[in-house]
Parts: structure tokens; sequence; C-alpha cells
């Protein structure tokens, strides 16, 4: 099992949270703020499974770490950090922990655009 992996599983080899399979046939759109970079990249991802810590995604590219903002909600959330992405049979799979936004916060990154 890769390092990656590992970081998410508890002492006993489980999953810290228990994954479903998660299909959004619209796709999920999102936008990306790279760590250290000015600006933003809008793409739209295909769910696969979900957690109530994350969800795991399909991409045509490779997706970089940084912050995400979901356009619509994922599970009841609406932002998340990339953990990791790598390539996976000519695509690309990656991770995306949930991070809690207070409504306030929420309601103007909803306006920021």
């Amino acid at each position: 099992m890769a390092d990656q992996d590992m970081k998410s599983l508890d002492h006993d080899g489980r999953r810290k949270h228990p994954r479903k399979p998660y299909n959004d046939n619209l796709g999920i759109p999102i936008t990306i703020v790279q760590f250290g970079k000015l600006h933003r990249h809008d793409i739209t991802v295909q769910g696969m499974d979900i957690s109530e810590g994350g969800v795991g995604v399909i991409s045509d590219i490779r997706i970089a770490p940084g912050f995400v903002w979901f356009w619509r909600r994922v599970g009841s959330q609406k932002a998340g950090i990339v953990m990791w992405s790598r390539r996976f049979n000519g695509t690309y799979r990656a991770g995306i922990h949930f991070l809690p936004i207070p409504p306030e916060a929420e309601e103007d990154l909803a306006t920021s655009d």
C-alpha cells in the first residue's frame, strides 16, 4: 500500500472514514487555488468515492495541491484541500479532504466572483 494511503488508515488498518461510491453524472465543477500561486483554475472532475472526511475524484489533468471550492455541495461540503494526486490508467486520481467553512465565509466566497 502506498504511503499516501497509509496516512488515511487508523491503527488497525481500517480507514478513518469508510468510503462509499460517489457518482455525479454531471461532474463536479470546482475552483482550485494552487498553493503558492495567485491564480485560480476552474475544472470539472468526476466523483469516485466519498466519506465523511473527503471525496475521491478523477480528472483528465493532474490536480495540484491547493484549496478547492465546490461550485455546488459535495455531500454537505463546499470546500476542501487536494491532499494527493497521481496518474492512474491514463487519467488522474486525487483525494480532496473536506474543510469546514463558517457560513459567513461561505457567503463571502460565493459572492466574490
